[in-house]
């Protein structure tokens, strides 16, 4: 699958994996509350997200590549990474550059934990209901950098930085747009 789209196609294109980034973070917060969600799995959803997430700057260099050249185009993307604050240019290296996941998978960007949870979707964990079992766990998973943050705050952040990445790109470049 080629990441190269015609110029009128390009801000549809960005915002169609804006958009299924967003519907794979809505999902992952789905599945880090404290209850049973068999039918969802993190580390899929993470990895569906960060393949959507990083696919947008795919899909920008290839066409900044063709309508200005590589030369171009890398003088603008530094320039974009020069302004992100520190721990947000840590943050878009560790996820949009790092390709160790695609060679090794999501296990060296992931780590997990257990959580309290309630057999009741209806029921949250603070809850005392007759007929629940105690003690039933599940396992979360938070990247490894910030294990103190929910996997899908990491993940919105990082929408966060797609977005901007995105907007500006188009911004910047809305010259080569018909």
């Amino acid at each position: 699958m080629s990441s190269t789209v015609r110029p009128d196609n390009l801000r549809a294109a960005l915002d169609a994996k804006l958009a299924a980034a967003m519907s794979q973070l809505v999902e992952l917060r789905e599945a880090e509350q404290p209850r049973v969600t068999p039918h969802l799995s993190a580390r899929e959803i993470i990895g569906a997200f960060l393949g959507y997430a990083r696919s947008i700057y795919s899909v920008a260099a290839a066409f900044g590549s063709q309508q200005v050249g590589d030369l171009q185009f890398n003088s603008w993307y530094a320039q974009w990474t020069g302004k992100l604050s520190d721990p947000d240019r840590a943050l878009w290296k560790q996820l949009r550059d790092d390709r160790s996941p695609q060679h090794h998978g999501l296990s060296s960007l992931l780590t997990e934990l257990e959580i309290a949870v309630a057999a009741d979707p209806s029921v949250t964990v603070d809850q005392t209901q007759p007929g629940t079992r105690p003690g039933l766990r599940k396992r979360i998973v938070r990247f490894a950098t910030a294990p103190e943050r929910a996997a899908s705050d990491v993940c919105e952040d990082y929408l966060r930085l797609a977005k901007r990445f995105a907007g500006e790109f188009i911004r910047d470049h809305t010259q080569w747009l018909r």
